[in-house]
């Protein structure tokens, strides 16, 4: 087969598997209505900062707009009925609009649990009559908020701000609906899918074998159940994963100062982003003199915190320094290094997420024919493609820099990974089992590489079995000469 008529094919299939791909995820994410698992933090977040801080408001493109208004604080339950009922009247008859989400939502709590609110559709033309309602504390235009006290403040300072950035971007530009705060997420993904394809198409020498098996690396992602559920939900991991994965990529093809770069906007969407540094440095310390190396140290640090400061000055002007430096710093690395939560979603240890040990539900669905609530989206991955590659991982330990991208690949992904068993030892006990969406492209890529190069020849196993040996040897040589 000619090199056009094949390079022509290649692109047919890698363009329908990604436009199946999309049509799923699109097709799935707008048949749920409603916040999916943490985008009710996220999402309202990203409002927020749209309102609080760009004084901006989403985009609607009807006559009718929706508001969530916030009421002070009743003392009871009695006040806040009394308090609903004079709200309620105010929007039907005064500002001739409907009612969406009352108190059978926001419902009373005791503790104060709970956000004093009604969600309402009202005309534009009487938005700016809003602040006149009976008991109003504040209000906020868009998709209505999540029953959760404090939320029309919430800032979500804990992570860095970028994706919210996004998120408020979209709001802004397209509207503020469930289906479009997911877009980004669904393209990102069906990115991160082009290049892993592109990724063993470069480390795998066979071309045609390289086509293969960058075709079943991206099928197998798909279906894996945790990329599949992230994929199509407004949080801040898939971000994560993306970047991840393009900084990967860029290093692979030897665009370092680029790599940096990525690697700052990882770190900028959520801490866990700036896992792969190590890796970097490895890359540098492998390939270049000492005099790059050192400067690529520097600049793997400076880039990523300048990126962070310069996307943290809208919150800064807002905040003042020293509350944003004591919340968005000091306070999220001790948030992140502490048992956040007792009770509540499962929560489940790194090494738990090659078992699919108490996978994070995102979403539930009522199941008529049990009785019963399922989660039809959850973070269970596949357990035994993620065992496999750990044990092939483990076997090609003495030939690991023998692969055909000299172990880069390698040291990416199992670097990445042991950070999160490092922040667990450093008190992290609270992780969940979708933050292995991170690490689900790059197990892929290194697993079909391996298999390739196990395969490579078919003698290759008896090869590593002796460097084992020699390994072993050289081993037991060095213990024995330790003084007893």
């Amino acid at each position: 087969m000619s090199g056009k008529k094949l390079r022509f094919i290649e692109i047919i299939v890698v363009t329908l598997v990604i436009t199946a791909f999309i049509t799923y995820e699109v097709s799935y994410a707008n048949g749920i209505d409603d916040y999916i698992s943490d985008e009710c933090w996220y999402v309202s977040a990203a409002r927020n900062i749209l309102r609080k801080i760009f004084n901006a408001t989403p985009k609607f493109t009807s006559e009718n707009i929706t508001v969530t208004i916030e009421i002070v604080s009743p003392i009871d339950s009695e006040q806040y009925s009394n308090w609903l009922y004079d709200l309620k009247n105010f929007v039907i008859y005064g500002l001739r609009g409907r009612v969406l989400k009352d108190e059978s939502y926001y419902v009373y709590n005791d503790q104060g649990n709970y956000l004093p609110a009604l969600c309402v559709e009202i005309s534009k033309e009487n938005l700016k009559f809003v602040h006149l309602a009976p008991h109003e504390k504040q209000y906020a235009v868009g998709y209505c908020y999540p029953n959760a006290n404090g939320v029309l403040d919430y800032l979500n300072l804990e992570h860095p701000p970028l994706v919210k950035y996004v998120i408020g971007l979209m709001l802004y530009l397209v509207g503020d609906k469930p289906i479009l705060w997911r877009i980004p997420s669904i393209l990102l993904a069906a990115a991160i899918l082009i290049l892993m394809y592109l990724s063993i198409r470069k480390i795998i020498p066979e071309i045609n074998t390289a086509i293969v098996l960058g075709v079943i690396a991206m099928l197998v992602t798909i279906f894996d159940i945790t990329f599949r559920s992230l994929s199509m939900v407004a949080m801040l991991d898939i971000y994560v994963a993306f970047f991840t994965y393009l900084t990967y990529y860029l290093a692979l093809n030897g665009s370092m100062l680029p790599a940096i770069v990525t690697l700052g906007l990882s770190a900028s969407s959520k801490f866990n982003g700036a896992f792969p540094f190590l890796a970097l440095i490895a890359k540098t310390i492998r390939d270049f003199d000492l005099h790059r190396i050192i400067l690529f140290i520097i600049l793997i640090f400076a880039i990523p915190i300048t990126l962070f400061l310069v996307l943290s000055i809208p919150l800064i002007n807002h905040l003042g320094f020293e509350t944003w430096w004591t919340n968005g710093v000091i306070g999220a690395v001790n948030w992140h290094l502490s048992v956040k939560t007792l009770g509540g979603p499962p929560q489940s240890a790194p090494w738990e997420w090659f078992l699919g040990i108490n996978p994070f539900p995102l979403h539930l669905v009522y199941d008529p024919n049990t009785g019963q609530w399922i989660a039809d989206l959850i973070a269970r991955g596949n357990p035994p493609l993620y065992i496999l590659t750990l044990v092939l991982s483990i076997f090609l330990i003495p030939v690991f820099k023998d692969l055909p991208d000299e172990g880069f690949t390698y040291v990416y992904t199992w670097t990445t990974y042991l950070f999160y068993i490092l922040i667990w030892f450093l008190g992290a006990r609270t992780q969940y089992s979708f933050y292995m969406v991170q690490l689900v492209p790059l197990i892929y890529t290194l697993l079909f590489m391996e298999i390739w190069y196990l395969m490579t020849p078919l003698n290759r196993v008896l090869q590593v079995l002796k460097a084992w040996k020699e390994l072993l040897k050289s081993l037991f040589s060095v213990l024995s000469k330790i003084p007893k």
